[in-house]
């Protein structure tokens, strides 16, 4: 095989792997901070790419504002889940089990109102970034290389706002302990409701970079969030490094392996290497015993 494609294949693995670590990211944030496993933040995905779908394919907006207006607009619709649903959940018996039936319930009512407003046929967002680059023998579209360079840009910013930052700093602390937090003064409740905002955030910015690229239909959430679920628990259950790295481990098992293997062929081998990998480290490649 020629190094040419091996490189394609790498570039094609670094685009899924940015995509699925952003989605996994907010999940692992999401779980960090409430310990919910949120089967609705693939829906924020969904809709991620409506938004794009409406504001730049049809009402010409530019991408980077629309990008913009996801994030905010999902972002904001998760603080509002938080605070309607899932923060009066977190105070009853059995919280994990009755908040993980109401996200369930969550994201079948938002794949049936997104068949309702948006119906159910697939949809195609215009191109945003035309043309083919050849770099060295390796071609990637415009598009593909956008869709790098802008992820890789999230992934460090939101890296320097958990690092850097007076409310980063919060959120860390009281994932690692919500009562030891509380007593240094941090809002708990606010941080809760601004993290699960966040992660639909990202949800929302994979699916606005991901639109130009893919179709969109009410019904992407499911295999996203059976993905993203996969990048956390591989990389390990709450680690922000690990959904990272799980889902460039991801991203490149499903890139190679396609160069390779069809489809069905590959979607048995990434589970079988992900089981390899989960006997070998149980607790994720960077997770914690």
């Amino acid at each position: 095989m020629e190094l040419s494609l091996l490189l394609q294949g790498g570039l094609n693995g670094v685009m899924l792997g940015l995509n699925y670590a952003l989605i996994a990211l907010g999940l692992s944030l999401i779980f960090g901070i409430m310990g919910i496993v949120n089967f609705a933040h693939g829906e924020m995905y969904m809709l991620g790419g409506y938004v794009t779908y409406y504001l730049f394919g049809l009402f010409g907006l530019n991408y980077f504002a629309t990008l913009i207006a996801a994030v905010i607009m999902v972002g904001f619709l998760g603080v509002l889940l938080e605070k309607i649903i899932f923060r009066p959940l977190t105070t009853r018996p059995k919280e994990a089990l009755t908040s993980l039936i109401a996200a369930v319930g969550l994201a079948w009512v938002f794949q049936m109102l997104a068949v309702i407003c948006f119906g159910d046929l697939d949809k195609d967002v215009p191109s945003v970034f035309k043309g083919i680059i050849n770099m060295g023998g390796v071609v990637i579209t415009a598009e593909r290389l956008a869709a790098i360079i802008i992820g890789i840009g999230l992934v460090v910013v939101l890296n320097i706002f958990l690092l850097r930052t007076k409310v980063g700093k919060a959120i860390r602390a009281v994932a690692q302990d919500k009562e030891a937090a509380a007593l240094q003064g941090v809002h708990v409740s606010r941080i809760s409701a601004l993290s699960f905002g966040i992660g639909c955030g990202l949800a929302a910015a994979a699916g606005a970079l991901m639109a130009p690229i893919f179709v969109i239909n009410p019904f992407l959430g499911g295999e996203v969030i059976l993905k993203a679920f996969l990048v956390v628990i591989l990389g390990g259950m709450g680690s922000i490094p690990g959904a990272m790295l799980g889902g460039l481990v991801l991203g490149f098992i499903e890139s190679f392996g396609c160069l390779f293997f069809n489809v069905p062929t590959v979607s048995v081998l990434t589970f079988t290497l992900i089981i390899i990998i989960l006997i070998v480290r149980p607790q994720g490649l960077l997770g914690h015993d």
